[in-house]
Parts: C-alpha cells; structure tokens; sequence
C-alpha cells in the first residue's frame, strides 16, 4: 500500500494550481482600486444607485441625484457620495472570499468559477450591509444629539468610523460563513481520496479557527495595512494613529463580544 500524501505536501501542490487565481484576484483589486480612486459619483452609480434604493427601503428616506456629488437627502443633510459607495469593503469580501476557501476547491473550473462568484457576492453584500451602515449613519447621531448622550470625545468623525468599522467588521464574520458554507455546498469537488482528506482536513480548521482568524486579518490587511503602507511612501501620518487606535479598539471589542456569546452558547449546548 501507497503512503498518503503528506498534507504540508498536498498544500503546497494545491498552492501551485491556485496561483493562477491569486494573480487574477489580485490584478483585479488592483484595477477596481485604480479606477475608484479617480471615479466621480457618475463612474459608480453601478454601486451607488442600489445602495441608496436599499437605504430609502429600509427608511424611506428620499434623495435626489445631484450630477458629480451623489445622492443627496436635504431632509437629513447627508450626501451618499463615492466615499460612502462601498467599494473597499466589496473589495475585502472578494479578497476573503478567494484567499480562504479557492484552496478547498479541486476542479480548476470550479475555482474560476468561485472567483466569478466571489465578484457577484462581495457586490450584493456590500450593497446589503452598506446600507445598514449608512442608516446607522443617519440616525444615530441624531439620536445621541437629541438625547444629550453624545461624550466630548466622540467627534462626528470619530463617530462615522466607529459606526463603519462596528457594521462592516461584525458582518464579515457572517459573510465568511456564509460564504464557506456556500463554497461547501456548491464547490468543494475532489478526485482522489488524498484531496478529500485535505478538504476535510480544512472545513474542520476552519470550523475551530476560521471564524475568527481569516475576517481578523483580512480586515486589518484591507483596513490598515495597505493604507499604512501607502502613507510610509507618502510619509504622511496626518490622523492615521489615532484613526488605527480607534478602529483597532472597536474591533477587538467586537471579537471580545463573539468569544463571549460563543463560550455561553457552546455551555448551554
């Protein structure tokens, strides 16, 4: 009888097969990032025109489109404009998406095909939960206005950025496990016995571990790391420590808040 393959083994066999992937995924960010950073509101009407359908859904709050500014609510006082589009975020749930779970798929069509998948999901959440921000956005601060519970230090700024990084850092965690039962279901295909060894061998790690780790560090790569790395070769720190501070903050409050609930359902299981 054969040895198995030893996993380090398969895993870097796999690596190879899915470079091609990486590569692809990774010119495509590239290009999206390219083109929003010159994009006026008409460029991403693509993104933003359903985004301010789904906020006008849940609120029906009214705007108008006003040409190279955005969607505009005069009631509110608060401009959807391509700052609030969304598309770093799109672009950190397809980045998540491809990195954690092309591995776990054999069939070379099959991992093409979760990259195509991966763009039209990362779009539909990021309209979803972007809207949800952009609600939260509206009026919990007014809100906290009118009930004189707003502290000193939570700026309008400050405020924007914990409402962001609370909305969009808590529903990753719930879009990567959408998203893995849905590469589960529908993707995971294997051949040979050895790369279903494997692919179990990943569903179980990512069911101890992945929760947490993979949304954890995409986040802050997408969030924080680039950006740092950008301003490093600008050499301008204007407002990015305690911008990382704050976020950091939040975020670490947010996985503290999982672990706990986690703990308590796992004890009343």
């Amino acid at each position: 009888m054969k040895d198995k393959p030893a996993p380090k083994r398969i895993r870097g066999m796999k690596m190879k097969k899915n470079i091609s992937i990486y590569i692809l995924a990774a010119l495509l960010v590239f290009a999206v990032k390219v083109f929003y950073r010159t994009a006026d509101s008409d460029m991403l009407l693509w993104i933003l025109a359903p985004t301010t359908w789904w906020v006008r859904f849940l609120r029906g709050i009214a705007f108008v489109y006003n040409t190279q500014v955005g969607y505009v609510s005069h009631a509110y006082r608060f401009i959807i404009a391509p700052s609030c589009s969304g598309v770093r975020f799109m672009l950190l749930v397809f980045v998540m998406m491809v990195f954690s779970y092309t591995h776990l798929i054999a069939n070379g069509k099959k991992k093409f095909c979760w990259l195509g998948f991966s763009a039209i999901f990362s779009y539909i959440t990021t309209i979803f939960v972007n809207g949800i921000r952009i609600t939260v956005s509206i009026y919990l601060p007014l809100m906290m206005t009118d009930s004189h519970r707003m502290p000193r230090w939570l700026i309008a700024e400050r405020l924007h950025t914990v409402i962001g990084t609370t909305v969009y850092f808590s529903m990753l965690f719930v879009i990567y496990y959408i998203a893995g039962k849905i590469c589960n279901r529908l993707f995971v295909c294997a051949g040979t016995h050895a790369l279903v060894s494997c692919c179990t061998a990943g569903r179980k790690e990512q069911g101890k571990n992945g929760h947490f780790a993979a949304p954890v560090f995409w986040y802050f790569v997408m969030v924080l790391a680039i950006p740092f790395a950008g301003r490093f070769y600008r050499n301008d720190w204007t407002g990015f420590l305690p911008y990382a501070l704050l976020v950091t903050g939040v975020c670490a409050v947010i996985v503290l808040v999982f672990i706990m609930f986690g703990n308590i359902w796992r004890l009343k299981r």
